[in-house]
């Protein structure tokens, strides 16, 4: 549709928020296999590719692997590196959160959800430790020699805190991959807010 629309010239922007963001990094990386001409085409015309609150990384001192060895795939296939996406001109920025930090001795649910977060995915929490309340910020990144780094913390119109996602899974999830999820208030904070996007949009190509 979008080069129907635009025409063969038309460049395009791959967006991919959390999960997502390392789906569509082992996609541009051709673990797809896809040979189709509009595969072909898209990773062709391919110039930028922006990642919000994605885990790049699993590291060694992790707890567990919550992908079951996806993102280990993904992250040691050298078409899928950072350098090999930017040596095709693609321009690669990677949005992480601050705002949040983990703590299991509080009364903040938020912190609370954010420490049983961080703590299997890094390994480790403590104060220096933040993120998005689910994905930690040293995650959040690819090498930094070949991809751009943009840390949010608040936004700039309400002040509120950064957080991973504006909407929250429900049991039916598992059960229905289409059934929708419980929607937050407007005010809760998160990539895609106003406010936040004018931080990484800009690097859109």
């Amino acid at each position: 549709d979008i080069f129907a629309e635009e025409g063969p010239d038309a460049n395009i922007c791959v967006i991919g928020h959390s999960i997502g963001g390392w789906v569509a990094r082992a996609y541009l990386g051709g673990m797809s296999g896809s040979s189709t001409a509009i595969g072909r085409l898209a990773q062709e015309k391919c110039t930028s590719f922006v990642t919000l609150g994605t885990p790049h990384t699993s590291p060694e001192g992790a707890l567990v692997d919550q992908t079951r060895g996806l993102l280990k795939a993904v992250e040691t296939t050298p078409s899928c590196s950072a350098e090999n996406l930017a040596g095709r001109g693609i321009e690669i920025t990677c949005v992480g959160s601050s705002g949040l930090g983990g703590n299991f001795i509080s009364t903040d649910l938020e912190e609370l959800v954010a420490a049983s977060s961080y703590l299997p995915l890094l390994g480790r929490i403590g104060k220096d430790v933040t993120g998005d309340g689910i994905v930690p910020l040293d995650l959040a990144f690819l090498d930094e020699n070949h991809s751009r780094r943009v840390v949010v913390e608040s936004c700039s119109i309400t002040g509120g805190k950064v957080r991973h996602a504006h909407v929250l899974p429900t049991p039916w999830n598992l059960l229905d991959g289409y059934a929708g999820s419980i929607a937050l208030p407007e005010d809760f904070i998160w990539y895609g807010s106003e406010g936040i996007i004018d931080d990484w949009a800009q690097h859109i190509q």
